[in-house]
C-alpha cells in the first residue's frame, strides 16, 4: 500500500458505528473541518453557523464521537425546522442519510417537540415516510414511532361522559378515560395510541364475529368478543373487557325443524407456543347430535337423533416468532393507517390493520313441534398493550355462557349450549410490567332437557406478559 496507510481489521465485536466514528475523529491533522464547526453550531443551538444545510447530515458523527450529547442534536434539529426553515433538509437527511440509530434517539428525546416532528414529516413523500416509521418499528424504537405518529392531531382527547367510538383507531399525545366512564368499541377492534395512556374507567370490545342465526325457537350463537390495542409509552390500562356474549335460550319448537348457522370466524394474534382455546361443544340429544367446539366459539345444543347443533366458530390464527415481532407488525398497520388518514399519503403497499376479535358460537337445533336446543356462547377476543410503562390493568376475556334447552315433553331430548372460550391476553412491556389482573375463564355450558345433556364449558384463555426489547 501507500505510504502513509496501513490496513487494521479489528474483531466484528469491536465494530460500531460509535467505534468507527472516534477512531476517524482522532486522525491528525483534523481534516474533518465540517464536524469541527457543526460541534460548535450545535453546541450553542445555533444553525445559523452552518455553512449549508446539507452540513447537518455529520450530526450522527459529532454524536457518536461524542462531541455533543443528545439532547444537544436533537434540540438543534428542533430549532433548524422551526426557526431557520430547514424542514425540507432534515426531512431528506432523517430519511436517506441518517442511520435508523440516530433517527430513533433524537425522535425519542422530548427535545425535539412534537411541532417540528409534524413540520418534518409533512415534507415526506408517502414512500420515505413509509420507511421511516417501518424502520423505527424493524429496530425497536417504539418510543420514537410513538412520539412520531402523535405529533399530528390532538394533543389529548379526554372521555368524561360514556361513548361508543366509531372509529377504529384513536391517535393522541394523552388519552385519558376518567373514573366512571365507559367506552365502547363500535367496531370489532379498537386502537389506542399515546404518549401516556390513562384508563380511570372502563373500555369495552363487545362486537367480535357473529353468532350463528337459529331457526325458529332454537337458541342463537353468542357474539363474540372484540378487541382492544393500546400502544404508548406510559400505560395505565385500566380496566379492559373483551368477553364472549351468551348464547340465547332456546324460548319455542314450532317453526321448521334443523339445524341453523355455525358462529362466524374469529381472528387471532399470537406468539409462538400459544394456542388459542376451544369453545365447548354443545350437549348432545338421543344420537349424540352436538354442535362441535370451535376455536374459540361454543357450539350449539343438538336435538334429538336429527338435528346437530351447529359448530361454534373458528378463527384464523396468526403466530409470531416473538413479543417483538407482533409488537413491530402491529405497528406497520399502524403507520400506514396513520399515513393515509392523518398525513393523506398513498403508500403503493400497506399493511393491514390487526383486527383481532373472537369468534361466534354456533346456534342450536330444532325438532319441530317438540325441542329446541341452546346456542354456543361466544368465544372472548384479544387484548394486546404495549407500554414501555405498564402501571396496571384489570382485563376480562371470559367466554360467553351457553344458551339452555326448551322441551316440550319428557322424552324430547335437547341439549345446551356449549360456553365460549376465555380469551388472549398480551401485556408487552420495555420497563416495567406493573400490576396486572386477568379474567379469562370459559363460559359455562348451557342446560339441556329432556335426556340431553349441558352444553360443556369453554377452556380457559391466555395471559402472557413478556419483556420486549426497546432501543427508544
Amino acid at each position: 500500500m501507500g505510504a502513509g496507510f496501513s490496513t487494521v481489521t479489528p474483531p466484528p465485536s469491536q465494530v460500531s458505528a460509535t467505534s468507527v466514528a472516534q477512531a476517524v475523529w482522532s486522525y491528525t491533522p483534523r481534516v474533518l473541518t465540517v464536524p469541527q464547526y457543526l460541534q460548535s453550531a450545535v453546541q450553542a443551538n445555533n444553525p445559523s453557523q452552518l455553512q449549508t444545510p446539507a452540513d447537518m447530515a455529520n450530526l450522527p458523527l459529532v454524536l457518536y464521537s461524542g462531541l455533543v450529547s443528545e439532547t444537544q442534536a436533537a434540540a438543534f434539529i428542533n430549532s433548524a425546522v422551526l426557526s431557520y426553515g430547514m424542514a425540507t433538509a432534515v426531512a431528506g437527511l432523517m430519511s436517506n442519510v441518517w442511520d435508523i440509530n440516530f433517527t430513533g434517539k433524537v425522535l425519542n428525546s422530548p427535545y425535539l417537540t412534537s411541532t417540528a416532528v409534524a413540520t418534518v414529516f409533512a415534507q415526506l413523500n408517502a414512500l420515505n415516510a413509509q420507511s421511516l416509521l417501518y424502520g423505527l418499528a424493524q429496530n425497536y424504537y417504539y418510543n420514537a414511532w410513538i412520539n412520531a405518529v402523535t405529533s399530528f392531531g390532538p394533543a389529548s382527547i379526554t372521555f368524561s361522559t360514556n361513548v361508543t367510538l366509531s372509529t377504529n383507531v384513536l391517535i393522541a399525545q394523552n388519552i385519558t378515560i376518567a373514573s366512571g366512564v365507559t367506552v365502547t368499541c363500535g367496531t370489532r377492534t379498537c386502537f389506542f395510541v399515546a404518549q401516556s395512556f390513562n384508563n380511570y374507567g372502563t373500555i369495552v370490545s363487545p362486537y367480535g364475529a357473529p353468532g350463528g342465526a337459529p331457526l325458529d325457537g332454537a337458541g342463537a350463537g353468542g357474539t363474540g368478543g372484540g378487541g382492544i390495542v393500546v400502544v404508548a409509552i406510559t400505560a395505565a390500562l385500566g380496566t379492559l373487557n373483551v368477553g364472549g356474549s351468551p348464547g340465547g335460550n332456546a324460548v319455542s319448537y314450532t317453526g321448521a325443524s334443523g339445524t341453523g348457522a355455525a358462529g362466524g370466524a374469529g381472528i387471532f394474534y399470537v406468539v409462538t407456543g400459544v394456542t388459542v382455546p376451544l369453545g365447548g361443544t354443545g350437549g348432545n340429544a338421543t344420537a349424540g347430535y352436538i354442535g362441535a367446539a370451535g376455536v374459540n366459539g361454543g357450539g350449539g345444543g343438538g336435538s334429538d337423533q336429527n338435528y346437530y347443533g351447529a359448530p361454534g366458530g373458528n378463527a384464523t390464527v396468526y403466530s409470531f416468532s416473538s413479543p417483538n415481532a407482533m409488537v413491530t407488525y402491529i405497528l406497520q398497520g399502524l403507520s400506514d393507517w396513520w399515513l393515509i388518514n392523518a398525513l393523506g399519503k398513498s403508500p403503493s403497499s400497506t399493511t393491514p390493520l390487526a383486527f383481532m376479535y373472537g369468534s361466534g358460537g354456533g346456534a342450536g337445533a330444532v325438532t319441530s313441534g317438540y325441542q329446541a336446543a341452546g346456542g354456543g356462547g361466544g368465544g372472548a377476543g384479544e387484548v394486546v398493550a404495549y407500554g414501555y410503562n405498564v402501571v396496571s390493568g384489570n382485563i376480562t376475556a371470559v367466554g360467553g355462557t351457553g344458551g339452555g334447552a326448551a322441551s316440550g315433553c319428557s322424552t324430547c331430548p335437547a341439549g345446551g349450549g356449549g360456553g365460549g372460550a376465555g380469551g388472549l391476553v398480551f401485556i408487552f412491556y420495555g420497563a416495567t410490567s406493573g400490576t396486572i389482573t386477568a379474567s379469562l375463564a370459559g363460559g359455562a355450558g348451557g342446560t339441556g332437557l329432556s335426556g340431553g345433556s349441558n352444553g360443556a364449558a369453554g377452556s380457559t384463555g391466555v395471559l402472557q406478559i413478556a419483556a420486549v426489547t426497546v432501543n427508544g
